[in-house]
Parts: structure tokens; sequence; C-alpha cells
């Protein structure tokens, strides 16, 4: 662990095994944090702040620090992506091309837009003074970050955080710990000051619930289930913590009559199994106008065939493993679930096996054509490469059907008809609505979700507006002792 500037064990002297999803063997151990390790790295950070070492220099430093940052991990891409494949059994050419290059950007976005953040123009909002806007650093945020995307969800959740002026301790999940360690050696090596970035490892349910219930802690940023969500909220409750969550999804993906089928499926392909379906925007629930439902299936069916499920260090592969074998068991009962629910399997639900990699933690891509709206498959996040065929009459029924779940996050509508595609995106309620495309989020757009999943933006500048405090400053204009709305107190004495 990463903890004032030190490079530590656990003082339990636990550990906790990191496992390779392809093959199922252990490959490294990282401390399990006692309560004793995260108090430090709070103090630490507390510290950090209150000496103003981080928060009080300038915005273009801070930057200059992260954009150091972003330069290392650029010439340490190939190292960054064979680490995080290996830990999280995501392709190594997602790992690669995508989500390396991709937090580079973030990280070099962030810093740039931290020098300068939006307010208002100072004015005279009353007779005799006038009003600004300060916007300043929480102190000590606490970031929790999902398995799925390690190394990207710790820049998307920490450097926000970072470049307003925040210092911060990081727990990446258990599973998925890795690059979240090599990021930290940059931090060391671009010579960001002790206490103002921390690391523990460890289980979410001591170490994250600590972070959450700790009083010097200000704001937890968190991305990760629905679930853990709500417990965060309640244990950060007793201390008023800003809580900004990025939770579940449950992405539908809208096709209407006039829509290209072609690049329909193929978006819904790629949609669907990206990071091994394990992205919480992924296209899961596919509403098909009536009259190319067939169509659409067929052409599905085709693509699906295609996908290249393997060893993930392969760069050929184009789906690896699911990341532990508990979420391999969970995604395929769903499967199950929904067949015996009365759904119809189009393609996959197997468990391959993997020359090589017969330990893996393999799912086929699946398609499953139900008429059950009510069943788990199309109502509950599988977080997984399965996703439901459903039909329906028009747009106002699929918006319909789409809006009635409990997540809001992501959202797809694919037609040539600029007027309906407005239509929907006005009705949609979900955070990003994307037309003819499903999942591009660029480092300068919000993420950020309706209703349970979650509140407050990851990227963007509003990811940095989150991450501050708005403070009104007042300056009296006239110098006289005696104000006008003094006769509140006075009267005319």
């Amino acid at each position: 662990m990463y903890i004032d500037g030190e490079w530590l064990p656990s003082s339990s002297d636990e550990w906790v095994d990191v496992h390779d999803p392809s093959t199922g063997k252990v490959i490294d151990k990282v401390p399990s944090a006692a309560d004793d390790d995260v108090g430090k790295a709070v103090d630490a950070a507390k510290d950090a702040f209150d000496r103003g070492i981080w928060s009080k220099i300038t915005p273009g430093d801070r930057a200059n620090a992260l954009l150091r940052i972003a330069s290392m991990l650029e010439q340490n891409i190939g190292h960054f992506a064979e680490l995080e494949t290996l830990n999280t059994g995501k392709s190594i050419r997602q790992s690669t091309t995508y989500d390396m290059p991709y937090s580079v950007d973030n990280i070099r976005y962030i810093a740039g837009a931290a020098r300068i953040l939006n307010g208002d123009a100072m004015a005279e909002y009353v007779p005799e003074g006038t009003s600004g806007i300060r916007r300043e650093p929480i102190g000590v945020v606490g970031v929790i970050t999902p398995w799925n995307y390690p190394l990207m969800m710790a820049v998307w959740r920490a450097f926000p955080a970072l470049a307003t002026g925040n210092t911060i301790v990081v727990k990446p999940a258990s599973y998925t710990p890795l690059t979240t360690i090599e990021l930290g050696k940059l931090v060391e090596k671009a010579e960001v000051p002790k206490g103002v970035f921390n690391i523990v490892t460890g289980p979410g349910g001591r170490v994250g619930e600590q972070l959450a219930r700790h009083k010097d802690v200000g704001m937890i940023a968190f991305t990760g289930s629905t679930e853990i969500g709500r417990r965060l909220g309640e244990l950060g409750a007793n201390t008023v913590k800003k809580i900004s969550l990025e939770l579940g999804g449950k992405a539908p993906f809208i096709v209407l009559e006039d829509a290209d089928l072609d690049a329909a499926t193929e978006g819904a392909v790629v949609g669907g199994i990206i990071n091994n379906g394990q992205d919480c925007a992924n296209s899961t629930r596919y509403y098909i106008h009536d009259s190319k439902l067939e169509e659409f299936q067929t052409l599905l069916v085709e693509k699906l065939k295609k996908v290249r499920v393997g060893d993930p260090s392969n760069m050929e592969t184009d789906m690896g493993p699911l990341v532990s074998q508990s979420q391999q068991k969970r995604v395929k009962k769903y499967v199950d679930e929904g067949i015996e629910q009365g759904g119809h399997l189009l393609f996959g639900g197997k468990i391959p096996q993997v020359p090589g990699h017969e330990n893996g933690y393999f799912l086929e891509p699946t398609a499953i054509y139900t008429e059950n709206h009510d069943s788990s498959i199309v109502q509950e996040e599988i977080f997984g490469p399965v996703f439901t065929v459903l039909k329906t009459s028009d747009l106002d029924d699929a918006i319909k059907k789409s809006n009635e779940g409990i997540y809001g996050l992501g959202a797809s509508v694919w037609t040539k008809d600029v007027t309906r595609a407005m239509r929907a995106v006005r009705d949609l309620r979900f955070g990003t609505v994307w037309v003819n495309d499903h999942i591009p989020v660029p480092s300068e757009m919000p993420w950020a979700g309706y209703k349970q999943s979650g509140h407050g933006a990851s990227l963007s500048r509003y990811s940095l507006e989150e991450c501050t405090y708005i403070k009104h400053v007042y300056f009296d204009l006239t110098g006289a002792v005696r104000k006008s709305w003094h006769h509140q107190i006075y009267g005319k004495k």
C-alpha cells in the first residue's frame, strides 16, 4: 500500500490473493489493510491538505504534475495494458488500443480543465456590495473503484479530486488492484507531495466502509453496484459526507423500422460484449420494431458467431473471461433463469473450453429472445455478455419500457428520422443517450446517471465541480459604518 509517500504492508500482515481470470491461478498478493492502515492513510491525506502543500499551490502547478503522470503512463502503455489484461481478463487489444490511451487523454483533459473552473462573474446583487463565487476543494476524498475498468476508474474518480486540490485515499477493487498500485508509482515519480495520493487495498466490506464512516473523509467518490452505493450512502450520512455515485445500468438499445440494421447489429455486438460484457453501459435490452425483428435476429447471430472467445493476451481475441468464478456462476445463472422464465436462446449460453485456459472463467456471448418483460434478464443488471431481444410496436412503446426500470445510465436509439431521434433523446430518462451508436464518451462529456444509477458526474468539467465546495464571497463597497439594511436592528437611531 502507498501511505504518506511510503510503500507498506498491512499492519496485520494479512494478504489478499490476486488471480488471473483466464486461468484461475494466483498471480500476486496485495496487503489486506487493517483499520489502523486506513486510519494512517486518512491522517496522511488530512495532514497534507491542512498544510496546503497541494490545495494551495496554483492550478497550473497541480496540472503540470498530472500531465507528468499522463506522459509516463503513455510511455508505459504496453506494461500497463499487459498488467490490466492479466488482472481483469479483458482483451489485450482493448487494453492497448482503448483503456490506456483513453485514460491518458482523460488525465490530460482533467489537468487542463482544472486550470479555469467555471463561475459567475462578480456583480452587485445588492446596492452596497459585490458578490462572487469561489470553488474550493472539499478536503480528503475517499475513492472506491470497481474491478471492470481498474485504471480508468481510478483516473475518472481520483484525478478530478486531485486537480481541484483535494487529497485522496484510493481503495481499488480486491480482484483488480495491480494497475492502481502501478499508478501510485507514477504519482511518486511525478513528485506529487507525500500524503496527497494514498492507496489502501483489501476487502470493500471493511476498508471501503471504514472510509465511508471516517469523520475526516469529506467525500466518497464511488463507482460500482447500486447495492454497495446504497450502503455507502447510509454510512456517509452519519457525517453528512458528499457522496458521488456512478452505479449500475441496464441500457436499452432501441431499433426502429427505418434503422440501418447492418450498423445496428454491429453496434449491438460491440455494445453488448465490450469489456467482456462487464460494463455498466453495455447494451442489454434490444427493443426491436416488430417489422424488423426476424432480420435483426438473423444478422445478430451471424455476427456473434464471428466473435473470438479465448486467451485475452492474444491480440486476435475479441472477448476474454469474466473477472472471477463467482461472477461466471452469477452470469450463467441469469442465462438459465432467462430461459426458465420463457426466453428462447438465440445464441451462446455455454461455458467454452479454451485450450490452455481450461480453468478460466469464460462464458460465450449470449442472446436470448423473450416476451417476458418482467423477467430477471430484462429487469436486473447481469453485468456479463448476456443480452435480451424484445419486440416493440413503436417508439412510444420502446421509450415507455426503457424507462420502467430502476436504472438510468446509458441508452441508444437507432433511426434515420431526426425528429424521432430528438424525441427519444428528450424522453429517455438516462444520463447519456446515443443516436446510431452505443458506448462512446469523450473526455469532455459527463458520465452521469439518473435514478438508481447514481448521481454526480465523472469526466468533463462537471466532475471537477463535483469535487469542490461553492463559497459565496461578499465585498462591501461603501466603507460606511452603518449599512442601509442595519435599520432592522437600529431602526432610525
